[in-house]
């Protein structure tokens, strides 16, 4: 994929991510993406996981912010990515945040 259809990709994700939330707080950028759409995304191109990856971790980040935690430490990108697709794959209609607390559930259990 050349970086100008990856740039018009996540362009697009993060419109879809704005404005297609149930949620009853905003979601920035690719954490409005239906499971659905994140596990058709993944299974076409390899490019979208840099973009799920990168807004995961900025999640992740944020929890770990506000709680003044390290939680995630020690596992790799692709092992949390991974984690966040187990939950995308059960429950396609959920937004992908929904996949992130999945993944934070699941490490606070390891912690």
């Amino acid at each position: 994929m050349n970086k100008k259809l990856f740039f018009a990709t996540v362009a697009l994700l993060v419109a879809v991510g704005t404005t297609a939330c149930t949620s009853t707080y905003l979601i920035r950028g690719a954490g409005g993406t239906t499971c659905a759409t994140v596990v058709r995304n993944l299974n076409e191109s390899g490019q979208y996981r840099n973009v799920y990856n990168a807004w995961l971790s900025g999640y992740l980040t944020r929890y770990n912010y506000d709680r003044e935690r390290k939680l995630g430490s020690g596992f790799e990108d692709q092992a949390l990515i991974d984690t966040a697709l187990i939950y995308c794959r059960q429950n396609p209609l959920a937004n992908f945040d929904k996949a992130a607390e999945y993944v934070i559930q699941q490490l606070e259990t390891k912690s």
